[in-house]
């Protein structure tokens, strides 16, 4: 399970970093929020759980949940931070995090937070859909799908989890050149129909969770 840490103070970073390490999880360790966000939608990273500070260089740690959320990652997300007062708290839930911790705080609690969050993770992961000759089955229940929408979505069932280009979506299912705006167009038609279950990844393209 990789997990993403986001905290300025190096020393705080290398000791979570350490902790979550000892547990088995892979950690990759950033300091700003920015540097994140190029992980995520330049880079194409994945992440089952994002721990960030508040008081970050930059955009801060509520902004950045907010950002994430608007943006359809829907990894767990926990601050950690100094901000102790309630309003903090709020601003932070209402931003979209799972779990508000205040410091200074216990090793303990904090990597038993961690584990009831990805054991919620785990929970919310993806459920199967099963393309028919008309559609797909989601839940038990077959949508029904025009023949470019079955094979967008078959091409991203087929690298279900990676990123796929707009240029390679255009080409496999529309085999000619012109604007790729289309691929746009028929996402929306999908997600109309099936949900939020395509990701945008910004200046790259889409990805099937």
């Amino acid at each position: 399970m990789k997990i993403a840490v986001v905290e300025d103070d190096l020393s705080v970073g290398n000791l979570l970093k350490r902790a979550l390490s000892k547990e088995g999880y892979s950690v990759k360790l950033f300091s700003t929020a920015e540097a994140l966000r190029d992980a995520i939608f330049n880079y194409g990273e994945e992440f089952e759980l994002i721990i960030l500070d508040v008081m970050l260089p930059g955009a801060d740690g509520i902004e950045t949940c907010s950002f994430l959320r608007e943006r359809g990652i829907e990894a767990p997300i926990m601050i950690l931070t100094a901000l102790s007062k309630e309003e903090d708290k709020v601003r932070g839930l209402d931003g979209g995090a799972d779990d508000y911790l205040t410091k200074p705080f216990g090793l303990k609690e904090f990597l038993a937070r961690v584990r009831a969050l990805t054991r919620r993770s785990k929970r919310c992961k993806r459920e199967e859909l099963s393309l028919t000759e008309r559609g797909v089955i989601v839940e038990g229940r077959e949508i029904k799908l025009t023949t470019k929408e079955r094979e967008v979505l078959a091409l991203l069932l087929s690298k279900r989890g990676q990123t796929v280009s707009k240029e390679e979506i255009f080409l496999k299912v529309w085999k000619r050149e012109g604007s790729k705006r289309i691929v746009d167009v028929y996402v929306k038609y999908l997600r109309d129909k099936l949900g939020e279950r395509i990701k945008t990844v910004w200046g790259v393209g889409y990805k099937l969770d």
